[in-house]
């Protein structure tokens, strides 16, 4: 079998003076592959900033943009790297293109051109020893800010309460740039509202100043109080041969249309999500092993789709093709 072909990463030890002002649909004239630039700053070991690993999720495009007009002419506090990954999905506004792997599900062993990308940042990575990692992302529902850790550790937990109150701490899917980073310096998600959110961006760029400012993380965790935190349970799929709206009858799921206002709230057994005609559940929910919980989530009775026990969902999407190319939400109970 022949081997696949390469994707090409371009190396580069200053932020393009074309990103001040840019679109993020510009990003191609600015950045025509994925990149990796390497910033030096006034201390070490650098923060590690992770961009665009979804095309339609553009606060970290505007945080690039930001610190390109600010560091423009002084020097960075801390040592930088940043590497932006998938810029021919942000040229079209897409999560990814079809001839494209989900670029936040590549993070683990692998054999496509892709995966080898990745790999040789992860190499990278490992010989800088970063300070810390974050990466930056958007929801396509209605969440609130949050971080996901991966590691119960107190610098993880730290840069979680440093962004936003509530935390998650998940590690399914295995295959995200967090959980790869999290085995060797702090790692964190953010999780940043909507693209265009300002108020998401202002806050991306706060947290990633106030860590290139941190001289140390405690070693001790937060006091209780600064970061609510959860644990994910599993992830919900919708079945791949159903067809399915949100309160549009004559789909063979018909989810209920408030869904997504759900999201973060404490959900008592018997909740009704959806409803359908076939005799067979068409939600699916799997851990981190990929072990089969449906059963345990969900009650099928006649025509209803009820939950079966207490459970809290986060980022669930009214999005049809994100939900078919992602999951339709996570579980999750508090820790």
């Amino acid at each position: 079998m022949a081997s696949p072909a390469p994707y090409t990463l371009d190396r580069l030890d200053c932020l393009p003076a074309g990103l001040i002002g840019a679109k993020p649909t510009d990003i191609l004239s600015i950045f025509p592959n994925p990149a990796l630039i390497t910033l030096a700053g006034e201390r070490g070991p650098p923060l590690w900033l992770t961009t665009l690993l979804h095309g339609n999720e553009t606060t970290s495009f505007f945080v690039l943009r930001a610190l390109a007009e600010k560091y423009r002419h002084r020097p960075l506090p801390r040592s930088l790297t940043i590497f932006v990954g998938n810029v021919r999905a942000t040229a079209s506004g897409v999560r990814h293109l079809p001839d494209q792997p989900d670029f936040n599900r590549i993070w683990a062993a692998g054999d496509t051109a892709c995966h080898h990308l990745v790999q040789e940042v992860v190499e990278e990575a490992r010989t800088q020893c970063p300070f810390a990692s974050i990466d930056i992302h958007n929801n396509s529902g209605n969440n609130p800010h949050y971080g996901c850790v991966n590691v119960r550790r107190p610098a993880d937990l730290h840069l979680a309460a440093m962004f936003a109150s509530l935390g998650v701490y998940y590690r399914n899917p295995s295959t995200t740039q967090s959980i790869a980073f999290s085995q060797f310096c702090p790692s964190v998600t953010v999780e940043c509202g909507q693209s265009g959110d300002r108020a998401g961006i202002a806050r991306a760029l706060d947290l990633v100043e106030r860590v290139l400012h941190l001289e140390s993380f405690p070693e001790t965790a937060p006091p209780p109080g600064a970061v609510r935190l959860y644990r994910t349970l599993g992830s919900v799929l919708v079945d791949p041969a159903c067809d399915f709206a949100f309160g549009e009858h004559g789909a063979a799921l018909n989810l209920r249309p408030d869904l997504e206002a759900l999201n973060f709230s404490e959900l008592d057994p018997g909740t009704k999500w959806a409803t359908t005609a076939l005799s067979r559940n068409p939600l699916r929910v799997i851990d981190e092993h990929d072990h089969d919980l449906t059963s345990e989530f969900f009650a099928h009775a006649g025509e209803d789709i009820r939950l079966a026990r207490s459970a809290i969902p986060a980022m669930i999407t009214h999005d049809l093709d994100i939900i078919r190319q992602d999951c339709l939400c996570y579980l999750m109970e508090p820790l």
